[in-house]
């Protein structure tokens, strides 16, 4: 029956992106019947293969290595600090961990190694096979390929660079595909956080994956393309270096990555006091008319919610608890939704927690179109006004796309 819950899912999760489409007479057939096939097959591959139950294995064992190399770093720089043995001996058993200076150590690292690899084209090639697999079944362009399968392993003001030569004279069907794509994923570096979290990297890195074709299917639903693009047969334009050697990609990255930790480091402050405020002020009001309820936002966000969280065959007695981190995330972030899943871990079955990673899996909050608008805006920006009007509607596909995957990983696990 959970089954069956996840194949309604799916049919009203695309309904809902042909609802706020600007074309609904262009529905692009093609794209949605093989971009759902490109996510089972993904799927079917990495969980229920053994060669893929073996990648899974592996994926999640390295990303376990390199959190032990960045703790190397971190014990450097922090010394006792950065030690969850010396920290519990102190302060007592659960408080082995200082959460700033680990998502500060593994996403600096993780930068530092992505600026690299791209450095000397590995990144480059890898993204460009993926984006040949999914341009040849969706007969999407070049450019909103590679960019879509590039948003598979970079974050949403990274990734845009790939494609960089084309970005001016991309069609608004492509811009639309690049923003949703970059919506609907996660960057490797705050990938690695949600590791530390205790959240499965090979689950995460698996809803990455599968995410790219759904992010270009619902793309295309939102927005059909009615332009000729210039890409439209291949995206085959070099791009140029930006650092000087391996040392210097090195430590290109180390400097981004930085800038991203303290980035976070900074909102996670800033929601939890802002969600601590509105729970303050909403429970005022409640107990004005006789109600005592400590937590009301996340009360609210779980009813609101808590359809999608059904519709991807979570059980309802548990819709309620997944729904308020669905809506964290989009009210809040991601980041905040997965510190709180792993958090709430044990009072959810395993089934629903995985669901739950893949649903979470993506940018897809408000914060993002004001990231996006800057980010992409700061390449193009001739076109800020159209990233400016596009940003609202690429949040709900991004939204989309990986209730989608969630759907599909519903099906499979």
């Amino acid at each position: 029956m959970s089954r069956l819950i996840c194949l309604l899912g799916l049919v009203v999760f695309v309904a809902l992106a042909w609802a706020l489409s600007e074309k609904r007479r262009l529905f692009p057939w093609r794209a949605v019947l093989s971009g759902l096939g490109l996510q089972l097959v993904f799927g079917l591959l990495i969980l229920r293969t053994q060669m893929g139950h073996d990648a899974f294995a592996l994926m999640d064992k390295v990303f376990r290595r390199l959190l032990g190399f960045a703790n190397e770093g971190i014990g450097l720089v922090f010394g006792p600090l950065g030690g969850a043995t010396t920290l519990e001996g102190a302060f007592g058993k659960g408080n082995g961990l200082i959460l700033a200076l680990t998502i500060t150590g593994t996403i600096i690292l993780v930068s530092a190694l992505s600026s690299f690899l791209y450095h000397y084209g590995i990144l480059q090639w890898v993204v460009k096979q993926a984006a040949w697999v999914m341009r040849r079944l969706m007969r999407t362009s070049g450019s909103e390929t590679l960019a879509a399968a590039a948003n598979i392993f970079m974050g949403q003001t990274e990734a845009p660079l790939v494609i960089k030569p084309y970005l001016a004279r991309m069609t608004r069907s492509e811009l639309m595909c690049l923003m949703v794509g970059g919506m609907a994923t996660i960057a490797g570096g705050v990938l690695a956080a949600y590791v530390s979290f205790g959240i499965s990297a090979g689950h995460l890195l698996t809803a990455s994956v599968m995410s790219a074709p759904a992010a270009l299917m619902m793309s295309k639903i939102l927005l059909p393309e009615t332009e000729e693009s210039e890409t439209a047969h291949g995206a085959n334009k070099p791009i140029e270096r930006e650092t000087a050697n391996g040392i210097d990609a090195l430590c290109t990255g180390a400097s981004d990555g930085m800038k991203l930790a303290i980035n976070v480091v900074a909102m996670l402050i800033a929601f939890v006091a802002v969600v601590a405020l509105f729970n303050y002020l909403l429970s005022l009001g409640l107990r004005a008319f006789g109600q005592n309820v400590p937590q009301p936002m996340q009360l609210i966000l779980g009813w609101i919610n808590a359809p999608c969280a059904w519709l991807m065959g979570v059980p309802w007695a548990e819709c309620g608890q997944v729904g308020a981190l669905l809506g964290e995330r989009v009210v809040l972030n991601e980041f905040f939704s997965y510190l709180h899943l792993s958090q709430q871990s044990s009072t959810l079955s395993p089934r629903s927690v995985e669901i739950t990673t893949y649903a979470l899996c993506g940018f897809a909050n408000f914060g993002s179109i004001a990231i996006q608008i800057g980010g992409i805006g700061a390449l193009i920006p001739q076109r800020r006004g159209e990233l400016a009007q596009l940003g609202l509607k690429a949040m709900a596909g991004g939204l989309l796309a990986c209730y989608c995957t969630a759907c599909i990983a519903g099906l499979l696990l």
